[in-house]
């Protein structure tokens, strides 16, 4: 994150990875107990730069200058720009992206692959420091043979604090033909086939989305 003219950005840590946070997002996830899966993602991401800057100037009753948003702005901008190109070249994950002015953007993504051969994935672009932050990662465990899906959402209490007004508005979806060992979901399917195991996500309080699937049996 930039420091700006006017600001002393030094108050409450942001908790989202990443410089842009995905904010009413659908994320849903298709994965087999033989590891194969599919992850699809329509999601608005907002710049952090830009929620530390309003947290800061709320909290020091200190008034953003034309300038100041100008500066933000124009980095918000260059960075999705940055982080869209080099998808292209490193994983052309990002089927759509658009720029919509004022630090916020649009994106559609698609992943396939395996995660018994993979180990890890992590549905964000970029690093941790500028990219897209999406909140939909898998491992697996290699020992206990099973599927461990995330979705991290939650705050820490500083966070909380300093943006309580950050609405995610975000859906997750999973579906699976693999026993679920265990879920936090909000919803599940119909006789554990119908449908999918659902999360709705409405602020920094809401629990991170987890959910472990075994590899073996049905």
């Amino acid at each position: 994150m930039k420091k700006y003219s006017g600001l002393t950005i030094t108050i409450l840590a942001l908790s989202l990875a990443g410089c842009y946070a995905a904010q009413n997002f659908n994320n849903q996830v298709q994965v087999s107990r033989t590891g194969q899966y599919q992850v699809d993602v329509d999601t608005d991401v907002v710049n952090g730069t830009l929620l530390y800057a309003q947290a800061a100037s709320k909290e020091q009753k200190r008034e953003l200058t034309a300038n100041d948003m100008k500066k933000i702005f124009a980095d918000c901008e260059k960075e999705f720009n940055q982080t869209v190109a080099q998808d292209a070249k490193d994983g052309n994950h990002i089927l759509s992206s658009k720029y919509l002015g004022e630090c916020r953007g649009h994106l559609t993504l698609k992943y396939t692959g395996n995660i018994i051969k993979e180990k890890t994935f992590n549905a964000s672009i970029g690093s941790s420091e500028k990219g897209f932050d999406i909140p939909v990662a898998m491992k697996y465990d290699t020992k206990n043979k099973q599927i461990i899906i995330n979705g991290k959402t939650q705050g820490d209490k500083q966070a909380i604090q300093a943006f309580s007004s950050f609405q995610y508005n975000g859906k997750l979806s999973v579906k699976t033909d693999g026993k679920v060992i265990s879920t936090n979901a909000g919803s599940k399917p119909y006789w554990g086939l119908i449908g999918s195991y659902k999360w709705a996500v409405k602020d920094l309080t809401t629990p991170n989305a987890s959910m472990v699937i075994a590899t073996s049996g049905i």
